[in-house]
Formats: structure tokens, C-alpha cells, sequence
């Protein structure tokens, strides 16, 4: 049987691809320093999800997350590997994800709610 990667397979938008690829080869980062990079973005992204602004409550975890990667993949992990997946910089990393997401909003408004 095939013996499992040893670094973590990141998911990214296709129209993200060339962003991602330029910083794998500038940072060149190793096993350890991407395994590090994947572990504060995953939790980074749970916390921002959790402190969500109120027009991104409908979404679920699963959708925050994808749209994240959809609008800022390659700022978020550009910083989590210059951060050198430190967890003690978890709130750096929220910060950052929080403000990708409102000039996201800012150019395309989350659509209204319907009257309950």
C-alpha cells in the first residue's frame, strides 16, 4: 500500500495556482514548515469563522472556508509561512483572514437576509 504524503495537500482555487506556486518557490518551504503553515491556517480559520461578522453568519464552517480560499488563498498562506506556523500567532493570522474577507464584502455585499 501506498504510503501517505508527508506534507499536507492544500486546496486552492485554480485561479490561485500561479500565486501559490510562486510561493512555494520563493519561500521553499519544507515538510515541517508547510505541515506548521497548514495547522495555523486551519485553526486561524476556525477562530475567524467562530467571530464571523453578522453577514457571514449563514454560513457554515465548510462554506467560510471556502470562501476564504476562493477570495484569499495565497495572502493567507504567505503569511502563515511567514509566520513559521507559530501558534502563539494565531490572532495575527484571524486578523489578517478578517480583513480579507470585509474587502471581500466590500466589493460583493452579502445578500439579504429574508424576514423571518
Amino acid at each position: 500500500m501506498p504510503k501517505p504524503p508527508t506534507t499536507p495537500a492544500f486546496i486552492a482555487p485554480e485561479h490561485h495556482l500561479g500565486e501559490m506556486a510562486l510561493i512555494l518557490l520563493t519561500r521553499a518551504p519544507d515538510d515541517d514548515a508547510l505541515r506548521k503553515a497548514a495547522s495555523l491556517i486551519d485553526n486561524a480559520a476556525v477562530a475567524a469563522w467562530a467571530l464571523r461578522p453578522d453577514a457571514l453568519v449563514p454560513l457554515t464552517q465548510e462554506q467560510y472556508r471556502q470562501l476564504l480560499d476562493y477570495f484569499a488563498a495565497p495572502d493567507i498562506f504567505d503569511l502563515a509561512l511567514y509566520l513559521g506556523g507559530d501558534r502563539t500567532q494565531i490572532r495575527t493570522l484571524m486578523d489578517h483572514i478578517a480583513a480579507q474577507l470585509d474587502d471581500a464584502l466590500s466589493h460583493y455585499p452579502a445578500p439579504a437576509q429574508p424576514a423571518k
